[in-house]
């Protein structure tokens, strides 16, 4: 069995307990038969998809979460955050060197740093 199969048991597992529903029940509710959810908790029998789309909306859940613990909807959210995050620097970034340019200054303290905000683009 691989670490995939093992993740996808352990979450329809948990999945399962925390609707509190027996492995007859989820069955019942899947119109499977007995045996099956109980098969392919012990990894003898591996669900088709249409029936792991119908196991998931029958926990209440989207269906990657039987797939993994992380929806992958945290990760685009994630990147959004950074990426944001990413263009409120640049733009810090470009006004300070900005009022730097503007400011007579005999040593610039930001001397060897790129002066805009596309400068830093590209030095990426």
């Amino acid at each position: 069995m691989n670490e995939y199969q093992q993740e996808f048991i352990a979450n329809l597992k948990k999945w399962r307990k925390t609707r509190g529903l027996s492995q007859e029940k989820l069955a019942e509710l899947c119109e499977v038969a007995t045996g099956t959810i109980g098969n392919i908790e012990c990894g003898i029998a591996k669900p088709s998809f249409d029936l792991l789309v119908t196991m998931a909306n029958v926990l209440g859940i989207h269906p990657s979460l039987l797939l993994s613990d992380q929806p992958l909807s945290s990760d685009i959210r994630s990147f959004v955050t950074e990426h944001t995050l990413l263009q409120e620097i640049y733009l810090r970034l470009e006004a300070h060197f900005q009022n730097t340019k503007d400011s007579p200054q005999t040593s610039s303290p930001a001397s060897g740093f790129p002066d805009t905000t596309a400068e830093i683009k590209e030095s990426l």
